[in-house]
């Protein structure tokens, strides 16, 4: 498998479009085009943001906002911080003329590494630059500076970067969070289990980017959380990281909900196990929306019934685990700070 390409980002004109005749003000007055009052700032909520952290590769902004971008435009797009190509590092070196002043110093920054720019202004001689003066493969592809960029190109870069670099290899997944993922929930029409596992877990960019979302906070990463698996409403069945040094194994395993509930489920991936094994899920264990206010309105119409093929699978990979779930549920916070002031406090 070839190493990850880097994906160059350009702002002004391909995340955020400048339509007919906005070019100037970006070229006349670049301050107030970075001012967070600028109205076009709006535009770039458009921007699929989510598709560009599923691309696979490493994303850099390469732009004439330098640092500006992770503070005005990563927060916008839930991004996070990322690496920033420093041009004035190449302030003294010639540039032949009708080349773009960005396109030598990209492929400084690639050192020979397989990369993808997007941009509006490359032209037929940047791309044949590229070709002579670096040694990897480079993918230069032009954005229309008044749509800016579109989910038909991200699809293009992806299938460039698959062709290139491969898919990217999933986590390592251990053998009792693979059971719970492998197997069926049946939801019977809301008397069963409301839990749609995955078939791997969530790439950590793209937990970060909803995290981000979800908190406000620009600083999280994604690898506070590995999602295995959601409910019907978007809520996330997930392993918190919280004990450091811990393998994914020994980590608790809790419930984000889409509203903003929080539970601890069990402590660990074998507890889990059993907890699911039980025939019970997500929604079956009290959520808090504030601190210490526990919510829980039991479903008449819920029937809980032992998972057959799960019971097999915990009795083969963990037999001494084997407990109540009210004790599973129980035992599940000890030792661990409180989820609900955890999650608070990484909220902005």
């Amino acid at each position: 498998m070839t190493q990850r390409p880097i994906v160059f980002l350009d702002i002004d004109g391909t995340l955020l479009p400048l339509g007919p005749g906005d070019r100037s003000l970006a070229v006349d007055d670049p301050g107030a085009w970075r001012a967070q009052s600028n109205p076009q700032l709006g535009r770039l909520r458009r921007a699929p943001s989510y598709d560009l952290v599923r691309l696979g590769g490493e994303l850099v902004w390469a732009t004439a906002w330098g640092q500006d971008a992770n503070e005005v435009v990563a927060p916008i797009l839930a991004l996070g911080q990322l690496p920033v190509v420093d041009f004035e590092e190449d302030d003294d070196v010639p540039v032949p003329g009708g080349l773009h002043w960005k396109t030598a110093s990209l492929v400084r920054h690639a050192g020979g590494c397989p990369f993808v720019w997007l941009d509006d202004e490359i032209r037929d001689l940047d791309q044949q630059w590229v070709e002579a003066a670096h040694p990897g493969p480079a993918l230069l592809h032009r954005v229309s500076p008044t749509s800016g960029l579109t989910e038909d190109d991200l699809a293009l870069v992806k299938a460039w970067v698959q062709e290139i670099a491969g898919p990217p290899l999933p986590d390592v997944v251990p053998p009792p969070l693979r059971a719970i993922m492998d197997a069926w929930y049946d939801y019977d029409n809301g008397r069963g289990v409301a839990f749609e596992p995955y078939l791997e877990l969530e790439p950590v960019a793209e937990t970060g980017w909803w995290l981000r979302h979800w908190t406000g906070n620009p600083d999280v990463t994604g690898e506070e959380f590995r999602p295995f698996g959601q409910d019907g409403g978007g809520g996330y069945a997930c392993s918190w990281m919280i004990r450091e040094g811990a393998d994914l194994v020994d980590q608790p395993v809790v419930y984000l909900g889409s509203d903003g509930d929080v539970a601890v489920l069990a402590a660990d991936a074998w507890d889990a196990l059993w907890f699911f094994a039980h025939g019970f899920g997500p929604h079956d264990v009290p959520s808090e929306f504030e601190p210490g206010e526990r919510y829980f309105k039991p479903d008449p119409d819920r029937t809980v019934r032992p998972h057959v093929e799960l019971a097999q699978a915990a009795d083969r990979l963990a037999p001494g685990r084997r407990r109540a779930v009210d004790q599973i549920v129980a035992d599940a916070t000890v030792g661990l700070p409180d989820l609900r002031t955890w999650v608070d406090d990484l909220c902005r």
